[in-house]
């Protein structure tokens, strides 16, 4: 399309994907450098359909990501450039895979159902870890509506994280139908949230609140009040099935979203 990946660019991802290699693969260059290749490609259309998409990467996510990296302590113009389309690139996935990979309960039951009359053998499933949380929302129904609600949603954990009463913000706040209840969710398994919403529920501590954490709905802060094991025979079987399905989709989800891109783009390696 309107992006070039030159021969340098190639060579030095084949070097760094080489050094990063697990002790023992073996692959030609040849090989190699075509899976490199492929991944560049992949990766430029994505960041493509984010930007005509109007998808960005904000001085906050870009910092917050070389935060986390030494060596990018003092940023590059192309550093920071890689950084933003990475960004953009994680954001376009997400978009796809969390509008094609929720769950139904009637998914899972019939799942099940199928799998007894084929006489296959299901796993027991782990012991369910449930969730006590509660989270306040702010609806993002386009790219330009998510600015706002971004911006909205950190000046309330501002103040979550000052102190002011999680209850009372939630009550003022929220635009998810648990307001009223202070945004309360009840108790909840994995599997029954989307994907970046119970990634920011894993990374908690009772009693902590998450950074604002962007899904298909909106802009959302968390703040987890308990954890415990739990769940019977068939719920744990339940819930490994709805991991298995959910996994699926969000394979599917990527996969069909470069099909899509590949068939409405012209790439040329010359």
């Amino acid at each position: 399309d309107n992006e070039v990946i030159t021969r340098r660019r190639l060579a030095q991802a084949v070097a760094d994907t080489k050094a990063n290699l697990p002790k023992g693969v073996q692959i030609s260059d040849t090989a190699l450098t075509e899976q490199v290749l492929m991944q560049l490609v992949n990766q430029s259309l994505i960041v493509q359909a984010g930007k005509r998409r109007n998808i960005q990467a904000s001085e906050a996510e870009i910092a917050a990501v070389a935060a986390q990296n030494p060596s990018l302590k003092n940023l590059s113009a192309e550093q920071r450039r890689e950084l933003a389309d990475s960004i953009i690139a994680e954001k376009v996935r997400q978009q796809a895979v969390m509008q094609n990979s929720r769950v139904s309960e009637a998914e899972v039951d019939r799942f099940i159902e199928q799998a007894q009359k084929q006489g296959v053998t299901l796993p027991e499933g782990e012991p369910m870890r449930q969730y006590r949380a509660q989270h306040i929302l702010i609806k993002a129904d386009s790219e330009n509506a998510a600015v706002g609600a971004e911006s909205t949603i950190r000046k309330i954990y501002s103040q979550a994280r000052s102190g002011a009463d999680f209850d009372g913000l939630a009550r003022q706040y929220s635009q998810d139908s648990s307001a009223g209840n202070g945004g309360d969710l009840g108790w909840f398994a994995d599997g029954m949230m989307v994907a970046p919403f119970e990634e920011a529920v894993h990374k908690l501590k009772p009693g902590q609140i998450s950074a604002p954490v962007r899904t298909q709905f909106g802009w959302h802060i968390i703040k987890l009040n308990d954890v415990r094991e739990a769940g019977t025979p068939e719920e744990r079987q339940q819930n490994a099935v709805r991991q298995y399905l959910s996994q699926q989709k969000a394979q599917q989800a990527t996969t069909n979203l470069l099909r899509e891109l590949h068939s409405s783009s012209y790439v040329d390696v010359r």
